[in-house]
Formats: C-alpha cells, sequence, structure tokens
C-alpha cells in the first residue's frame, strides 16, 4: 500500500466518515463508528489471515455501505448503488481502473438478504466481515431494531434473531472462529426475550 493509496484512503475516509455524520442519514451517525470501522477492522484481521488484498478490502469495506447511507432511497438495493458511487469516487480520485472493479465487485456482494456468488476471497472477507460487525455490535443492531425500525420487544427480537442468523451464514469459518462466543451469547439474549 503506497503513499497514493493512503491519500486515496483518507478521502475515501473522509467521504465515507462525513456522509455518516450528515442529517440525511437515516442510520445516524453511529453507523460510522458501530459499523463501518468494524468491518473494515474485520476485513483487515480475515484478509492478513487468508491473504488476500488487504489495499482492495480496506476500500470496499470503507464504501461497501455508501449507498445506504448517502441516500435512503438507495437502502433496498444498496449494493448496486454503492458499487456504483465507489467506482464514480474512485474513479475521481485516478486509482486503477482493474481495481476500482474489484473494489465494486466486493460491495455488490456482500449483500446478505440476495443470493449473490461471491466468487474472489476479497468479495467473501467484505461479505463476512459485514455479517461478523452486526453481531459483535450488538447493541448498534438493537438501535437499529428498535429505535430506528420502532420494532416492539417481541417482535424485534423475532426480526434481530433471523438478521443475525442470515448474517452467521454468510460468514466464512475464518470468521466464525473470531466470533463464535458472541454469536452464542446474543442468540440466547434473543432466544430468552423471544420466549417471554
Amino acid at each position: 500500500m503506497g503513499s497514493s493509496y493512503e491519500h486515496i484512503r483518507k478521502i475515501v475516509a473522509e467521504t465515507v466518515r462525513k456522509a455518516c455524520f450528515s442529517e440525511e442519514n437515516q442510520y445516524e451517525s453511529s453507523v460510522w463508528k458501530f459499523h463501518i470501522l468494524s468491518v473494515v477492522k474485520f476485513s483487515l484481521i480475515l484478509g492478513e489471515k487468508l491473504k488476500a488484498d488487504l489495499e482492495i478490502l480496506e476500500l470496499a469495506a470503507l464504501l461497501h455501505d455508501y449507498g445506504a447511507v448517502l441516500d435512503e432511497n438507495f437502502a433496498k438495493e444498496h449494493h448496486i448503488h454503492g458499487a456504483r458511487l465507489a467506482g464514480e469516487l474512485l474513479e475521481k480520485l485516478g486509482y486503477p481502473e482493474e481495481k476500482i472493479k474489484k473494489v465494486q465487485a466486493c460491495i455488490y456482494a456482500h449483500r446478505g438478504s440476495i443470493k449473490i456468488e461471491r466468487k474472489t476471497v476479497e468479495e467473501k472477507i467484505i461479505a463476512s466481515a459485514d455479517a461478523m460487525a452486526h453481531i459483535t455490535e450488538f447493541v448498534d443492531m438493537m438501535f437499529l431494531t428498535f429505535g430506528l425500525r420502532g420494532e416492539q420487544t417481541v417482535e424485534g427480537a423475532v426480526w434481530l434473531k433471523s438478521k443475525l442468523a442470515r448474517s452467521w451464514d454468510k460468514i466464512m469459518p475464518e470468521g466464525r472462529v473470531i466470533i463464535k462466543d458472541e454469536y452464542k451469547v446474543v442468540s440466547k439474549f434473543l432466544d430468552s426475550a423471544i420466549a417471554k
């Protein structure tokens, strides 16, 4: 990762951070600290372990939810809009076209609620890191469920349990090893709420 990459990374990070702290962001500013940065962290951990392209991973992790954060109208297809927006931003910054395509593929393939084939190790890592952050940042997922979505206790617990089960299914074995204890704890917590 050379100095020109560092410059691009800083601009991308600041662009996403500003979008997260914008009043237009439907997920509120906590998405930066509790989700985006966690996805970056897990992407780099898995990337080092699996000898993946850390540059592609870092940019894709920073930008993976950019579409949803930037415009709530993009939320349902944020993997499509996010890939497009990432391409536009990276092209303006002079990032190489072949690398832009790899970043876009990771962003497109991270979506868990739609069956998308993940071909490269980087695509699998971004999807896994996204799902890992859903589980390890459980308090933020509760904010999403009960605060932003306005769910009632049992219904919210059922929705969140389903979301986290889908997230768990999306995580590669190397990621599951890292967060298996957290997954057991949050599952038990949600099961207790659902059983009442």
